[in-house]
């Protein structure tokens, strides 16, 4: 029979000790003594007492006496020892002979068992063909009442009642440990204790709360199939339960990732040990050894060193000298509880599972069951079935008692009946009263006077955001009277290490109107520890708004889909090197660094690395949202891609000002703003270098400059944005730029990074621009194309980019740094420090069509990638899910939004399908996609006469996405003659469907005057 592992619980299994001599433990004795010795020789069972309702009688047996247990019903049903033989701090040996008087063959199990945690001593099989020996080591608690340390013989079910025979009972032992103290774990400053809140060394075995309550537990896994079955019934069911983890099973295949998924659901861990191995009779060393391992183990696989495993369950129920070892080590002794007899040896089929099962809830009870060490998949179904039955009958569930903090997450409410609930405003000037237009009772919150997007009202959310838990956040709100409809999103701030972090709470943005109320709802992880955590409502400026019946409660996230290829296993099939994602640390946690493990070789840091946020005053870095980043990256195998060195937006004003003067392009500011450039750098590349001595940071790449060329014409070389760096230092900050992240990260490749790269008048900007940094040996390795596209914006427009840079240089490599690809009717570029002026709107009716289509553009823009491995060694998506994307809030509400591979719940889409395997993808929507015709700048001409000049301009690229290039007709037409003065230009371009886009530009001509100024 394999053993498995079961612990010491509160249902009582027939003990059977006969006592024909009987000593009581003197006082600190050093050498074991014989405490009991029952032969039955003098037809007595005493001073062994009876237990149960079983009928004792002494028989004759194989030519011997022996103690007959006549019509065992229950576990428990035999003898036990006398009050005050065992005593408090103890080390104890039990042994009897147990031979079943039933047919040939049959078997069953037998241990011993102490009072009053029921721990299991010595499990053993036992049969009706021969006596066996039961045995084991029991140390017995410091602190134990010796008027309850009592311990019988328990057997296993045989589904009705039998008879057994039990002989030659030994019981020896010393009163207290040899030593005479308390022993003590091995000292070890890195050793993080299993978090348990005042451990001791006796096992519980009751559920916290009263009334009809249960602490259901979960032994021998994690195991593919059963736990997944376990775990998808408590997440419906909204119940959390304590899962008794095994070492050996983590390793296995699929376990991590289930013991990952137990953690993100809120579930509590306990130490089950390393294997099925009996530690009955192990040393402290011994058991010490394992329990620390399997505690590495665990939370080498969750990622987390810290992580709580505050119970441990003694393999097989066999206690010895583990209750004490684990609660010196930080874990509480969990006793075995309830048991439904659900291991080998028994009768397993559902219908005496479910009935055990039934029997098990008892008020208070701790509940055992098995999700591991075998086929569980009849308790699987008893579970489920009772389960069901318990909570229509309105019982609860709860933690053991003990162990684990009673500071679980209960949610945070505010229905601001009695006033603002602890809520402030965020902003000067801002104001947050009470209000009376009230969606549920009377009373709301009123905030007014924002004079900037961010500015709104903010809770203190610290306490009820555990690291690592999801939680759901939702917030009904409500425009002032008279408010033009206007998108109002939910965020949170992180403060930490002195730098503040902000983050979108996924899929809480709405329009709002002042004409009912709407409710902002989403969810979000904290994936770190923060000093502080407020969340807040923001939106445009100058818009009031009222906000009722807030809500933030923890949420049970869907796992992630284990039978699909992972992105980075099939693209790095293809050639494609580094398979990446936008992320902050609320995806280092729980269910998304599962995607991440997955699908992902390499991340961007969506905000953690950009200047703001590394040094928002000059001189005082801000490492911990970084650090937290680097730190998971480094711990599960994946790569960086360090976003941003330089960029105008996010980058704190004090670069460019000295005190409260502008910095101008004088020789002395521009000495000073490449001092601080090369400070910020330098400050950057020194803390990781020190956080990773022997050069093994996880950084392979880093965009240096990001969105550098402007979206039009300006009058600056190759049309640069005139942001404050080139206001300063020129054209030649980008070089200087790359020039110190060179010096300073010699190991990484530097990478130029802009958006809208696709677009034929930019892409020629942004070529003019990288071919004068290889001129002037400007040390750049890779070109960045953020690829935030559209289903209407062509393919074959970024292709003729990635073309033309390997013409350029084939030696320069090429990256999709920000991928993400909306299904609105407007594009208007990623330019976020200008906002579009224009509302959005969706392309298709529904929002499964929308995804269809969406699948079909990935589907033909990585066929096209797949072409160019040779030098696009890098794609990283602007995002691990629809619902963190951007998109959804920027530059308004746009609920419609599906631009990446994985949904909400981070389950697979068309899009994904489109990457993997497009013979996958849902049938192709209509096309109601008219062709997209590429921007055109004003043409300039200039005419020598008064009749103005015949004007040959170029007609713009028109394709289609899924016709290709289109005829396109422009009024007036190349060649015509053109006025002096300024002439609108209108294109139209028509696709197979009818489909038609028109777009215009000027032709400007001036007139030249000879002799004339």
């Amino acid at each position: 029979m394999r053993r498995r592992c079961l612990i010491a619980g509160a249902t009582a299994f027939g003990l059977v000790a006969g006592a024909g001599a009987l000593a009581l433990p003197a006082a600190n004795a050093e050498e074991p003594a014989v405490l009991l010795s029952e032969d039955f020789e003098d037809g007595d069972f005493g001073p062994l007492t009876q237990n149960g309702g079983a009928a004792l009688s002494v028989v004759d047996a194989d030519g011997d006496k022996a103690l007959l247990v006549k019509g065992r019903a229950n576990d428990y049903d035999g003898v036990k020892t006398p009050a005050n033989l065992l005593q408090a701090g103890g080390t104890y040996s039990f042994s009897a002979q147990v031979k079943l008087s039933a047919a040939a063959g049959t078997t069953t199990s037998a241990r011993f068992v102490v009072e009053p945690a029921y721990s299991w001593v010595g499990n053993t099989t036992v049969s009706a063909d021969a006596w066996t020996t039961v045995s084991g080591t029991f140390n017995a608690p410091a602190g134990a009442d010796p008027a309850t340390l009592r311990a019988y013989l328990g057997t296993g079910d045989l589904g009705a009642p039998y008879d057994y025979l039990v002989d030659d009972v030994v019981i020896t032992g010393t009163a207290e440990p040899g030593d005479g103290g308390t022993w003590q774990p091995t000292p070890d400053p890195a050793f993080v204790p299993g978090g348990a809140v005042n451990p001791t060394a006796t096992p519980v075995a009751t559920a916290r709360g009263t009334g009809n309550v249960v602490a259901l537990t979960f032994d021998d896994g994690p195991n593919p199939g059963e736990t997944t079955a376990i775990l998808d019934l408590l997440r419906d069911k909204g119940i959390t339960a304590t899962f008794c983890i095994i070492g050996q099973n983590v390793q296995a295949d699929g376990g991590a990732e289930l013991l990952r998924r137990i953690v993100a659901e809120g579930h509590t861990l306990c130490n089950h040990g390393t294997s099925y191995a009996d530690m009955g009779s192990w040393t402290q060393a011994q058991v010490e050894s394992d329990l620390k391992e399997n505690l590495r183990i665990i939370r080498a696989a969750v990622g987390d060193p810290a992580l709580a495993v505050p119970y441990f369950r003694a393999p097989n129920g066999s206690w010895g000298a583990t209750g004490e070892v684990a609660a010196a080590l930080g874990m509480q002794p969990l006793g075995l509880g309830n048991v439904i007899f659900d291991w080998d040896g028994n009768d397993l089929s559902e219908a005496t599972l479910t009935e055990n099962l039934r029997k098990a809830f008892t008020p208070g009870a701790v509940v055992l069951a098995h999700d591991g060490g075998g086929d569980r998949s009849n308790t699987v179904r008893a579970v489920t079935t009772v389960v069901g039955e318990k909570l229509a009958e309105g019982w609860t569930f709860a933690l053991p008692s003990g162990g684990a903090s009673a500071g679980e997450t209960t949610g945070i409410t505010s229905s601001f009946e009695s006033g603002t609930d602890g809520w402030t405003a965020r902003g000067d000037g801002v104001q947050v009263t009470a209000g009376s237009d009230a969606r549920t009772g009377t009373g709301s919150l009123l905030v007014t006077n924002r004079t900037q997007p961010w500015h709104g009202a903010a809770l203190d959310v610290t306490a009820g955001l555990p690291v690592g838990v999801a939680v759901e956040v939702s917030v009904w709100a409500k425009l002032a009277p008279g408010q033009q409809p206007a998108s109002l999103k939910v965020s949170v701030q992180r403060d930490n290490g002195g730098g503040s972090a902000y983050d979108g709470v996924a899929g809480a943005g709405a329009t709002v109107t002042a004409d009912g109320w709407t409710q902002l709802k989403g969810t979000y992880t904290l994936g770190g520890e923060a000093d502080k955590a407020q969340v807040y409502v923001e939106g445009p400026v100058g818009v009031d708004f009222v906000l009722d019946d807030f809500s933030l409660a923890p949420f049970a996230e869907k796992p992630i889909q284990t039978d699909v290829p992972g992105l980075k296993d099939v693209l790095g099939a293809d050639g494609i090197e580094h398979v990446g994602v936008a992320i902050d640390a609320r995806e280092t946690t729980g269910t998304a660094a599962d995607l991440i493990r997955k699908h992902f070789n390499a991340f961007t840091p969506e905000n953690a690395g950009k200047p703001e946020s590394v040094q928002p005053v000059e001189g005082q870095f801000a490492f911990t949202q970084l650090d937290q980043l680097l730190d998971f990256a480094d711990a599960n195998g994946v790569e960086v891609y360090g976003h941003v060195l330089a960029w105008h937006s996010q980058t704190p004003a004090w670069f460019f000002k000295d005190g409260t003067r502008d910095l101008t392009n004088s020789p002395a500011d521009q000495a000073l703003l490449k001092a601080r450039m090369e400070a910020h750098i330098k400050g950057i590349a020194d803390h990781i270098d020190a956080r990773y001595p022997e050069g093994d940071s996880p950084i392979w790449a880093w965009d240096v400059v990001n969105e550098v060329i402007a979206d039009g014409d300006t009058a600056n070389p190759h049309d640069m944005r005139d942001s404050r760096w080139f206001q300063v230092l020129g054209e030649g900050f980008v070089d200087e730029a790359f020039r110190l992240a060179d010096r300073y990260f010699p190991d990484a490749a530097l990478f130029i990074n802009d958006y809208n790269t696709e677009m034929p008048e930019k892409r020629a900007d942004y070529l003019d621009l990288i071919r004068g940094l290889e001129a002037r040996n400007v040390p750049i390795d890779g070109v960045g194309h953020q690829a935030h596209v559209d289903v209407a914006r062509p393919v074959q427009w970024l292709e003729d980019s990635i073309k033309a840079v390997e013409a350029l240089n084939p030696e320069l490599l090429q990256a999709i740094t920000e991928l993400d690809v909306n299904a609105s009717t407007e594009n208007q570029g990623a330019d976020v420090s200008g906002a579009p002026v224009d509302p959005y709107s969706p392309a298709f009716e529904n929002d499964e069509d929308a995804a269809a289509e969406v699948g079909y553009y990935y589907r033909d823009l990585f066929s096209m990638l797949r072409e160019h491995n040779e030098s696009v060694d890098s794609v990283t998506f602007w995002g691990i899910s629809n619902a963190r994307t951007w998109l959804r809030t920027w530059p308004m509400a746009r609920p419609w939004e599906q631009p990446l591979p994985f949904d909400d719940d981070l389950q697979v889409t068309p899009a994904y399908w489109g990457i993997v395997d497009p013979s996958r993808l849902p049938a192709r929507p209509a096309d109601v996609l008219p062709p997209r015709i590429a921007d055109q700048s004003d043409v300039q001409a200039v005419s020598n006469g008064a009749s103005g000049a015949k004007v040959a301009y170029t007609l713009p690229s028109a394709i289609d996405t899924l016709d290709g290039a289109v005829q396109l007709d422009c009024v007036p037409a190349p060649g015509t003659r053109f006025r002096i003065g300024v002439t609108t230009v209108t294109c139209t371009a028509a696709d197979e469907a009818g489909n038609v886009r028109t777009s215009s530009f000027d032709v400007v001509v001036t007139r030249t005057l000879h002799g004339k100024p």
